[in-house]
């Protein structure tokens, strides 16, 4: 089996407030061609791991960065007792694959794959139900550009999910 990889382009960090109020780009219909869809990572205090902790990994292909996370408000908020968080957000766009010819499809398999390695490789707290989830059965490596918080340059998906 041939080994695949997916780049993301990490920036960050931002505030929640950052991101509700610019990362809103979804482009136009039909084709929905905006760069505000993608990956992202909230860091922040832990009860038990400190400040600076990667809380929670999620994906957003259907609405935008600032959409998504109006609904996260909330429990950021709420949970998080005001303490400061940290967003980093990952965009992933490569044009010999993805495009609105297959409805973005092939984009978006790869969002969903890379936020499963990403939550199974660092197992964020908030992400719980998430974990017993295999990532994939394909050889596939993540290459993590630009301001990727505390992720590693790289990550594969382990030997043990493709070897059946």
């Amino acid at each position: 089996m041939k080994e695949r990889e997916i780049a993301i382009d990490w920036k960050g960090p931002f505030s929640l407030d950052q991101i509700i109020d610019a990362m809103d780009n979804g482009g136009q219909s039909p084709t929905w061609e905006g760069e505000d869809y993608g990956l992202y990572q909230i860091y922040g205090g832990h009860e038990l791991y400190g400040k600076g902790t990667l809380l929670y990994v999620g994906q957003t292909t259907e609405q935008t960065f600032s959409q998504r996370f109006k609904e996260h408000k909330n429990w950021l908020e709420d949970d998080l007792n005001g303490k400061e968080v940290e967003i980093y957000l990952g965009r992933i766009y490569d044009p010999k694959k993805h495009s609105p010819e297959d409805n973005w499809e092939s984009w978006k398999r790869d969002v969903e794959i890379a936020e499963k390695i990403i939550i199974h490789r660092y197992s964020p707290s908030y992400n719980g139900k998430s974990l017993s989830k295999e990532p994939t059965s394909e050889k596939i490596r993540l290459i993590h550009m630009g301001q990727r918080g505390r992720l590693r340059d790289r990550d594969i998906v382990p030997k043990r999910y493709h070897e059946r």
